[in-house]
């Protein structure tokens, strides 16, 4: 089966492919169902493994582009 650009798209905007922006994607929304104001690191690594994601792989970047993504989820 092949994919049409916006299946690949949608897939990675909600974290179903392993590319970074897509591992970004699923831990932060995961993170959005917290109900917490904000993310301790603990919480953090919790819902990473959670997630099926090595915490210890984010760089600042990729923190960074976490916290624009949950400012637009929640």
């Amino acid at each position: 089966m092949s994919f049409k650009p916006w299946h690949l798209a949608a897939m990675e905007e909600r974290g179903y492919m392993d590319t970074n922006e897509s591992l970004i994607n699923r831990v932060a929304y995961y993170l959005a169902k917290s109900p917490n104001d904000t993310i301790d690191m603990l919480e953090f690594r919790s819902a990473c493994i959670a997630c099926n994601v090595d915490p210890d792989s984010f760089t600042q970047e990729d923190l960074e582009k976490l916290q624009r993504k949950l400012n637009v989820l929640t």
